[in-house]
């Protein structure tokens, strides 16, 4: 089964998405999706950006980030 890639921001909100059988197998090969220049990866990785893939059920659960309904970025606003 294949299940999605998350670009995921230092406060955990979704930025976005990818589906597996797309972007591959491996968190590496998915973030140079999301960021192509190796040097752009080195800094949002030091900065506390992430990569995740999740089932049907944890994309679901992110949705609310995708549609920018999320709490996540309420606190600082």
């Amino acid at each position: 089964m294949s299940g999605f890639w998350l670009r995921i921001d230092p406060t955990g909100c979704v930025d976005g998405s990818v589906r597996e059988d797309v972007a591959g197998q491996l968190a590496e090969d998915a973030h140079k999706g999301f960021t192509p220049r190796v040097a752009d990866r080195r800094k949002e990785a030091a900065a506390g950006w992430r990569v995740e893939l999740v089932d049907r059920a944890g994309f679901d659960a992110i949705k609310p980030c995708l549609y920018g309904r999320c709490e996540h970025g309420r606190a600082t606003a």
